[in-house]
Order: C-alpha cells, then structure tokens, then sequence
C-alpha cells in the first residue's frame, strides 16, 4: 500500500512521550504531519500513529499512557468530547495531552485551555513549529502561539473571565442550575452572565453561543452541523 511506511515510525521527542497519535480527515494533512515529526533527529523514540477519524483510533488511544500526544483536526476533538464509549474518560485520566491542528480566532486560547486543550498550531504552520509545539507539551508546557496577522476582532474576546468559564461549561451541555452548582453562585447570577454572553456574541440562543465559539476555532458553517451530529 502506497504510504505504509508512514503509519508507525520512530521520533524522538522530550519529556516522556511513548506515542504521538495523529487524527485528520484530510489525508495529505496527516501524513504530512506524521513525517514532519519524524523528520526532526531533536526528537527521541515515540511511536507515531495516524489515521482518518476517531474511530480509526479508538483500539489504539485505548492503550495511550500519561505523557502521550493526540494531534488532531476540530472534528475530532469535538467527537471525542462527545464520546460515551469510555474513550474520553481514559484520555482524561491517563492526562494524555491534546493538540489541535486549526486556525484559530486568539480569543478562543482561553477556552481551549479550560476545555483541557494543551495547544494548537496552524494549518499553514511550518514543520519546525508542529515539533516545537511538541517538545513544549512534552515537557508540560502549553502552546498557544499568538497569530501575528490581523484578525477581526470577536465578541469572544469581550467576554470578562466568568463569562468564559461558563460559556465553556455551555459548550458542555450544561443547563444554568448545574454551571450554578459547579461555580458556586446562584442561578439567577448564571442567568445574568448567560444573557450578557448573548448580548455580547450578538446571539439569540444558547446554540448559537457554542456555534460561535467553534467559528472561533476557525470552523466553518458548512461543518457545523457535522459537528453537532
């Protein structure tokens, strides 16, 4: 098969990285990804692993340890938030690190980081930058690199630090009772932080709240509804 080669390699890689698990749905993206790693002789020993989407991974993220790195499109790590298998939860305990590959609004960095995301490199990033971002969560850092270009300014980044916390909490699908009992306040101060996220997103509905945070992450409208399928 044309690119065998490239579905299981050797790195070398700081901190205490076994494996590296690369989940795109665009082919060209992951293998592009996967031998970028491996080009780098700076990283030590990890197994590289790539496939197309979650499901292709499942048997193998099952078996991820600690210190481990998921490098994966938006689909992906929406799905695996959605999982219900048990998958989630392992990643989670065995803390094994996730890195998105998106293009990013920079006002969304605060999210992902409550959302446990550990970085993200760009699309259009070079391949120095994607083993930077690497070592730097290898080595229990986070990497959220500033896009120097101009980007047009969001209602995500006019939102005060509570109101992030609890627009991250909607994105999880809970109701202003159970944010109340997770921060501590009552409900109708949730209530108030709830519309005044509205009213600074420009938003009529909750949906329409996390569907503008995924734009954020550089989703477009089209693959929205895939998303929250």
């Amino acid at each position: 098969m044309p690119f065998k080669g490239f579905e299981s390699t050797r790195i070398e890689v700081g901190g205490q990285v076994s494996s590296l698990f690369v989940i795109h749905a665009t082919p060209l993206m992951r293998i592009g990804i996967a031998s970028a790693l491996r080009a780098f002789a700076g990283l030590r020993g990890a197994t590289v692993i790539h496939g197309g989407e979650l499901g292709d991974m499942a048997v193998s993220l099952r078996q991820a340890q600690r210190g481990d790195i998921i490098l994966c499109d938006v689909a992906t790590w929406s799905a695996l938030e959605k999982d219900t298998t048990g998958l989630h939860e392992r990643v989670r305990e065995q803390r094994v690190a996730i890195c998105l590959v998106a293009c990013t609004d920079d006002s969304a960095h605060r999210l992902l980081q409550l959302r446990g995301v550990s970085g993200v490199v760009s699309a259009e990033c070079e391949a120095s930058e994607v083993e930077l971002a690497v070592s730097e969560i290898a080595e229990g850092r986070s990497y959220f690199k500033s896009d120097n270009r101009p980007m047009p300014a969001t209602g995500i980044s006019r939102l005060s630090s509570r109101q992030v916390e609890i627009l991250e909490l909607m994105t999880r699908g809970l109701l202003n009772k159970q944010i109340a009992w997770e921060l501590g306040v009552t409900e109708g101060t949730v209530k108030s932080h709830v519309s005044a996220i509205l009213e600074k997103l420009g938003c009529d509905r909750r949906t329409q709240a996390i569907a503008a945070f995924l734009q954020s992450l550089g989703v477009g409208a089209s693959q929205l509804h895939s998303l929250h399928s």
